[in-house]
C-alpha cells in the first residue's frame, strides 16, 4: 500500500492545531516592554503581630513504647493464631506472653532479664 499525496503528514496537522509559532525571544521582548510598576500595600503597626511560638511537636511514640526497643520475628500462620488465642484464654496479651517466652529463655540459659518488660 502506498502513500497518497493527497494525505498531510503528522506535523502538518499538528502545526494547523497549533497555530502561529511566536519565538520566545519575542515574548520576552514583548514583556520587558509592559513592566509594570507594584507598590506593596501600605500595613500599619498596629497590624503588625509577633508571630505565635509554635506548638510543641507531637511524638508519635506512645508513652508505653518509651525507651523501648521492639523484637521481632516471622512465624507460621498457624504459631501466630495459637499465640493470639492463648493470649485471650489468659485475658492478656501477645506481647506479654512473647515476654514471659523470652523471660524463660533467658533463665535456661542462665541469663536474667533485664528491667521492667
Amino acid at each position: 500500500m502506498s502513500k497518497s499525496a493527497s494525505r498531510p503528514s503528522l506535523a502538518d496537522r499538528l502545526a494547523a492545531v497549533a497555530g502561529p509559532q511566536i519565538s520566545p525571544s519575542a515574548v520576552i521582548e514583548k514583556e520587558a516592554g509592559q513592566a509594570v510598576k507594584v507598590q506593596a500595600p501600605k500595613i500599619s503597626k498596629a497590624a503588625v503581630r509577633d508571630p505565635e511560638p509554635a506548638p510543641a511537636p507531637v511524638s508519635s511514640v506512645t508513652k508505653a513504647r518509651v525507651g523501648k526497643t521492639m523484637i521481632a520475628g516471622y512465624f507460621t500462620p498457624q504459631m501466630a493464631r495459637a499465640v493470639k488465642m492463648l493470649a485471650v484464654e489468659r485475658d492478656t496479651t501477645v506481647q506479654a506472653l512473647i515476654g514471659e517466652g523470652l523471660d524463660a529463655v533467658l533463665h535456661k540459659h542462665g541469663k536474667h532479664p533485664m528491667g521492667e518488660r
